[in-house]
């Protein structure tokens, strides 16, 4: 014998609806693709008793309006991940005059870190413009030492 409650049929007042649109293969009723095509139709602006209004219209469908927002959320997430965020291409790097100088306080942290800072990048290449890079990696080795 079949445990829990056997699928209904779906009524035949149900089938003759527009197309079967927001039906599943079995011919349920799927609440999310009817919320999608009202979003489709009224706009991602659209307000849940606006939505609620049309799922009773096309799809004699009654849904609470608290519904219809989780499930316009859901989707308007889901299109918002499947699309990304289109960012503009990083700007070219600014000749290092025109670099802004860092607080100290960040440059302190980024030396405390192990890390270099942008200022320390500036003085190392003005070393190297003033005595060439092969004095000052030599002095890099007699001050690691």
């Amino acid at each position: 014998m079949p445990r829990g409650i056997p699928k209904k049929k779906p009524d035949e007042q149900e089938q003759g609806q527009q197309n079967g649109a927001g039906r599943t293969k079995g011919g349920r009723i799927n609440k999310l693709q009817c919320v999608r095509d009202a979003l489709a139709e009224l706009g991602n602006d659209a307000q849940p008793k606006d939505i609620q209004d049309f799922l009773k219209r096309r799809f004699n469908l009654d849904m609470n309006t608290k519904f219809i927002s989780t499930y316009k959320g859901t989707i308007l997430r889901s299109a918002a991940r499947e699309s990304g965020v289109i960012r503009e291409p990083a700007a070219a790097v600014p000749p290092a005059e025109s670099v802004a100088v860092p607080p100290r306080e960040s440059v302190a942290v980024a030396a405390r870190n192990g890390g270099l800072s942008v200022e320390d990048i500036r003085v190392i290449k003005e070393l190297v413009d003033r005595i060439g890079a092969g004095p000052l990696k030599e002095l890099a080795e007699v001050l690691s030492v």
